[in-house]
C-alpha cells in the first residue's frame, strides 16, 4: 500500500487567482485569493482536480446528478445516523451543480451536508473520523459561499487544519476521495484504488475502508481483465468481513464478491467451487434478511443488492415481505425476476406496469418487451407506446433510448423510409453530445425478437446500410434537403470512435504529479503505458466502429425508388 507523504511537499495543481471563470463571475481579487487558498491548502471537493484527472467521460454527459439522486434513494440509515454514502453523495451533487453553474443549488446542497453533520450521531467506531468529514464539508461550503459572495470568513475558523491531521483524519480523507472518484469511471476507478490503499495503510482495520477497497479493486480488475475470479486478497477480505461484522451495509458487498466468484467458476466449468461460493453468498443473504427484520428500507436494500436472492426460498420470503410496497426499484427488480427467471410474463407485466406508473424508464421499456412476448409485435401498438414515452420522459438521454427503439422497429419490422428518416432526424436533433448518440446506437438491444445474431454494432451496421440505400429514394426537393442534412449529420456521428469518447489522462499528467500523497494523489498512467493502453482498448465494454457513409446521389438523374 502507498505510504503517506508530507502534503506540504505535494502542493501540486495550484490554481491561479486570475482563473477566467472567477473573473467572469465578477469576483474581486480578495475573493479569488480566498478561493485559491481553499483549493490549494484545504481538503474541499474542489481541491482534488476531479475533472482534470478523470477527463471528459460519458458519466458526466449522461447527467451524473440523476444517478446521484437514484443512489440517494437507496440510503437505508436514519436521518441522524452518519452514513458515508449519504455524505459523499451530497458532496458530489454540490460539485456537479457548481460545475453546471447552478451555484445557488450547489450551495443548498452543501448546506444540507452541513446540517446533516451537525445532527448526526457518531458511534464509537467512527467518531475519530469526524474532524476529517467536518473539514471537507466546511471547506466545500466556504468555497461555494465565496462564489456567491456570501460572507464565509468564519466558516473555516473551527476547521482542523491539514497540518494537524492524525492518521485517522488522513485515512478518512483518502476514503472519501476514493468514494467520489469512483463516480467518474473508468479513470476514476484507478485513482480510487490508490486512495483507498492509502486509507488502509493509514488505518488498516476500519471495515468501511475494506468495503470501499473491495469495490474499487473489483472494478479495476474487471476493467483490465474481464471474467476473472476475484483475487485471493478479495476473497480473504470478504470472508473476514462476513464473519466479524453485523452491519447490513458491510455484509452486502461481501455477497457480491462471492456471487462473482461463483459465476466465474461456473463459466470456467469448476462446478464444485462455483457451488461453494454461491452457497456462501446465499447464506450471507439470509443473514442480511434476518438483520433487516421487518424494516422495509433495509429489506429493499438487500433485495436490490444481491443476485443470490434469486434463490426461490429467499425470493419467496422477500416477496412476502415486500408485496404491498410501492417502490419503483422494487417493481423493476421483481419484474426482471419474473421475466428472466420465472418466465411468468403476466406477473412481470404487473410489476413493470407499476414501475412505469411510478415514472421509471427501464420498467416502461421492459413492459413493452413483455407485451411483445405475450403477443406479436404486429398486434401491439409498439411505436405509439414509445411515442407516449417520448412525451413523458423529457431528458435528451432518455429520449435517445426511446428513439433508438423506434428506429429499430423501422429497420427490422416495417419498411417505411419516410418515418425512419423522420425519427433519425429527431434522434440527431437531441441536444446532447454526439458521442452519447453513437453509444446508444451501438449498445441498445431490441425489445422484440429478431431472427438473427445481435451483438455490439449490429444495429449501427444495419442502420448505416439502410440509410445509404434510401438516400436515393424519390424524395421531393424539400425532403431531399432535409434528408441530405440528416445524412451529413449522421455521417459525422459515424466518424467518431472510442478515442473521441475517452480522454487519455496520461497525456495530461506532469512530472511533479507522479508523487503519491494522501492529499493530492495523482495516478501516473504513463507507467507501463503500452500494456495498459492495449488493455483499455481490448477490454473496454464499449467498442465503436469507425465507419462512414458515402453519398450516392446524382441530382442530375431521377433517384431510383427503393
Amino acid at each position: 500500500m502507498a505510504r503517506y507523504d508530507d502534503p506540504l511537499n505535494n502542493a501540486i495543481g495550484a490554481l491561479s487567482i486570475d482563473d477566467d471563470r472567477w473573473i467572469k463571475l465578477g469576483l474581486d481579487h480578495k475573493i479569488r485569493t480566498q478561493l485559491s487558498e481553499i483549493e490549494n491548502n484545504y481538503e474541499s471537493i474542489f481541491s482534488w482536480d476531479i475533472q482534470k484527472l478523470t477527463g471528459v467521460n460519458l458519466c458526466r454527459k449522461l447527467n451524473l446528478i440523476d444517478k446521484i439522486r437514484d443512489k440517494q434513494e437507496m440510503i437505508i440509515t436514519m436521518d441522524d445516523e452518519f452514513d458515508l454514502n449519504r455524505f459523499y453523495l451530497q458532496l458530489v451533487a454540490s460539485y456537479e451543480l457548481y460545475n453546471s453553474r447552478s451555484y445557488r443549488e450547489s450551495y443548498l446542497e452543501i448546506q444540507g451536508a452541513v446540517k446533516y453533520l451537525k445532527k448526526c450521531k457518531f458511534d464509537k467506531s467512527i467518531v475519530q473520523y469526524f474532524y476529517a468529514y467536518h473539514h471537507i464539508t466546511q471547506a466545500t461550503n466556504a468555497y461555494v459561499a465565496l462564489t456567491l459572495k456570501i460572507d464565509s470568513e468564519k466558516l473555516l475558523n473551527d476547521v482542523k487544519h491539514v497540518k494537524y491531521f492524525n492518521q485517522y483524519d488522513k485515512a478518512a480523507i483518502c476514503a472519501v476521495k476514493a468514494k467520489i472518484f469512483m463516480e467518474y469511471p473508468p479513470e476514476g476507478n484507478d485513482m480510487a484504488l490508490k486512495f483507498v490503499n492509502q486509507a488502509r495503510y493509514l488505518d488498516s482495520i476500519e471495515p468501511e475502508w475494506i468495503v470501499i477497497w473491495l469495490k474499487a479493486k473489483g472494478r479495476v480488475r474487471r476493467y483490465y481483465k474481464k471474467y476473472t475470479t476475484p483475487d485471493d486478497d478479495e476473497i480473504d477480505a470478504a470472508n473476514m468481513l462476513c464473519t466479524t461484522q453485523s452491519k447490513l451495509h458491510i455484509l452486502v458487498p461481501t455477497i457480491k464478491v462471492f456471487e462473482e466468484a461463483g459465476f466465474i467458476k461456473k463459466i470456467t466449468h469448476n462446478q464444485n467451487e462455483s457451488i461453494h461460493f454461491y452457497k456462501l453468498a446465499s447464506d450471507i443473504t439470509k443473514k442480511a434478511i434476518e438483520l433487516a427484520k421487518d424494516d422495509t428500507n433495509k429489506l429493499i436494500f438487500v433485495l436490490l443488492s444481491s443476485y443470490s436472492s434469486y434463490d426461490k426460498s429467499i425470493m419467496s420470503n422477500l416477496i412476502a415481505k415486500l408485496t404491498n410496497v410501492q417502490n419503483r426499484r422494487v417493481d423493476q427488480f421483481l419484474g426482471f425476476y419474473y421475466l428472466k427467471h420465472e418466465k411468468d410474463y403476466v406477473k412481470a407485466k404487473i410489476h413493470f406496469t407499476r414501475g412505469m406508473d411510478a415514472g421509471d424508464l427501464n420498467s416502461s421499456l421492459q413492459l413493452i418487451k413483455t407485451e411483445c412476448l405475450l403477443k406479436s409485435v404486429n398486434d401491439f401498438p409498439y411505436v405509439q407506446s414509445l411515442n407516449t414515452m417520448y412525451d413523458n420522459f423529457p431528458t435528451p438521454s432518455e429520449r435517445l433510448i426511446i428513439l433508438t427503439h423506434i428506429l429499430m422497429y423501422y429497420n427490422f419490422r416495417e419498411n417505411n423510409p419516410r418515418e425512419m428518416m423522420r425519427y433519425l432526424k429527431m434522434y440527431i436533433d437531441q441536444e446532447i453530445d454526439d458521442t452519447v448518440k453513437l453509444r446508444y446506437l451501438t449498445l441498445t438491444w431490441p425489445l422484440f425478437k429478431i431472427n438473427m445474431y445481435f451483438g455490439l454494432n449490429t444495429f449501427l451496421d444495419i442502420l448505416s446500410e439502410n440509410v445509404k440505400k434510401i438516400i436515393n429514394n424519390d424524395w421531393s426537393l424539400e425532403e431531399k434537403q432535409i434528408i441530405n442534412n440528416t445524412f451529413d449529420r449522421f455521417n459525422k456521428i459515424l466518424k467518431l470512435n472510442i478515442n473521441d469518447i475517452k480522454i487519455n489522462v496520461a497525456n495530461k499528467t506532469t512530472a511533479h504529479e507522479k508523487r503519491e500523497s494522501w492529499r493530492k494523489q495523482r495516478v501516473d498512467l504513463s507507467e507501463d503505458k503500452s500494456n495498459k493502453s492495449h488493455q483499455h482498448q481490448s477490454n473496454s465494454k464499449y467498442f465503436y466502429r469507425n465507419t462512414t457513409l458515402e453519398k450516392h446521389v446524382d441530382l442530375a438523374k431521377k433517384p431510383s425508388t427503393n
